[in-house]
């Protein structure tokens, strides 16, 4: 058997196999191919998915202890601002939101800025809840049991 041949029979049955699977790949989506994607979209329903807030009382005399005082002032408006501004500007909140003040400004809630998945609930609470007890200006935090979605994330 020539060695040249049957170098040239398989360099022409591997192009002819891989020029099958590419056809096959780049053919459009079937109904039964389409379905499994479709259930995954149903179990990811806005039922499902949500933010997660926190309910945090800030201390000391950094900017976001400053505005939660100004908040308890009755000058909520100024307060959000200086909030959302910091949340922005400070890496140590990058994926938190500013949700609201609670009754009297005492605390604020702040909600993950993405909606999370049910499935994923626990431990983005452990997480975050652990990383904003670490940080020195924080005097206490607890898990909101009820997040508003007034404001689109972001």
């Amino acid at each position: 058997m020539d060695v040249n041949a049957m170098r040239t029979w398989g360099i022409v049955v591997t192009g002819a196999l891989m020029a099958g699977a590419l056809f096959i790949a780049l053919q459009p989506e079937t109904n039964a191919e389409a379905q499994p994607q479709q259930a995954a979209q149903i179990a990811q329903s806005p039922a499902s998915v949500s933010s997660v807030g926190f309910i945090v009382r800030f201390r000391g005399v950094g900017p976001i202890a400053r505005a939660q005082a100004q908040a308890a002032r009755g000058q909520t408006a100024q307060a959000q601002r200086q909030v959302e501004l910091q949340l922005r500007r400070q890496t140590a909140f990058s994926g938190l939101c500013f949700d609201r003040f609670t009754v009297g400004g005492a605390e604020m809630v702040l909600r993950t800025c993405e909606p999370v998945a049910a499935s994923e609930r626990a431990a983005v609470q452990q997480s975050w809840g652990a990383r904003l007890r670490g940080m020195r200006a924080v005097e206490y935090v607890d898990v909101n049991a009820t997040v508003t979605q007034q404001r689109a994330p972001g």
